[in-house]
């Protein structure tokens, strides 16, 4: 017989004794079962050359490996998402100051805003706006490098409280006619983590956020 064990494997009916069990261990079954079938059929005036079965046996040595190392894999990933699972619960209840521009805001209370301006700013300015896109409110900021903070009142540019909703932040910074990068960061409470998307995510109001985002805990 001149077809390869592992074709042979690949080609088996699926049954209690075949391939159906993807286990290591009927596999190997499998694979002895063939080939002695293998040898007890060949021609005896024209026998197989003893170099072919020895490179199907490392054939089959090297497919087991990788099955093995597969499991592995999948046994180390799944403890991973565990312990992400775990760790991503003890963030319920606590402030945190995460990577983002996008702020959940009860109506009457303040907001805090965390920037970095990545180099040196003559002038910069927070903006706010709304769910549409529209700014509601406008300020001149400290243009200083690093990481600095600014505190929102929650009121629009006319004074009015900024109703309860999603919005936006933005910090620009120039130098003369020269813009600046600017990282912003928001803060808020986590109320409760999701698993949905395969992974956990931090809810902050209803902003989603991953714990890679989190620079901060309070």
């Amino acid at each position: 017989m001149e077809a390869s064990l592992l074709s042979s494997l690949g080609a088996a009916p699926t049954s209690s004794e075949g391939v159906a069990d993807r286990g290591v261990t009927t596999d190997k079954e499998a694979f002895l079962k063939l080939l002695v079938a293998q040898v007890s059929q060949q021609d005896p005036m024209s026998p197989q050359d003893s170099n072919q079965y020895v490179q199907q046996l490392t054939q089959f040595s090297t497919l087991e490996q990788l099955m093995t190392l597969n499991d592995g894999v999948e046994t180390l990933a799944l403890g991973q998402m565990s312990n992400n699972s775990q760790e991503a619960l003890r963030f319920v209840g606590h402030d945190v100051i995460a990577r983002g521009d996008q702020l959940s805001h009860d109506q009457g209370e303040a907001q805090e805003v965390a920037y970095e301006i990545k180099g040196d700013a003559a002038e910069a300015s927070v903006i706010i706006r709304d769910a549409y896109g529209e700014v509601i409110y406008e300020q001149e900021i400290d243009p200083g490098v690093g990481v600095q903070r600014y505190q929102w009142d929650g009121r629009t540019k006319d004074g009015r409280s900024a109703p309860s909703g999603r919005y936006s932040v933005s910090v620009e910074a120039s130098d003369g006619d020269k813009p600046i990068p600017v990282d912003t960061y928001v803060r808020g409470q986590v109320t409760g983590v999701r698993f949905d998307e395969g992974y956990p995510e931090l809810l902050i109001g209803d902003r989603r956020i991953s714990m890679t985002e989190v620079v901060e805990v309070k």
